[in-house]
């Protein structure tokens, strides 16, 4: 399982729970606050993005941080 955070551009910072195993993905946005997120999606890994290993290469631009 990876939890991770990452600036997406033009869209701001989503933090991300993917279980690698079941190919699921959770999409969060942090509230204004800090300390709750948002829910904004969650969703099974499929088709070309489970192919293209599309986490994988999101986890690679991660922030240090956990936002």
């Amino acid at each position: 399982m990876f939890v991770f955070s990452v600036d997406e551009p033009r869209i701001g910072i989503r933090t991300y729970i993917y279980d690698r195993d079941e190919n699921y993905v959770i999409v969060l946005e942090p509230l204004r606050n800090g300390t709750e997120y948002y829910l904004l999606t969650a969703y099974y890994l499929e088709g070309r993005d489970a192919a293209r290993d599309k986490m994988m290469k999101k986890y690679k631009r991660r922030l240090s941080y956990l936002a």
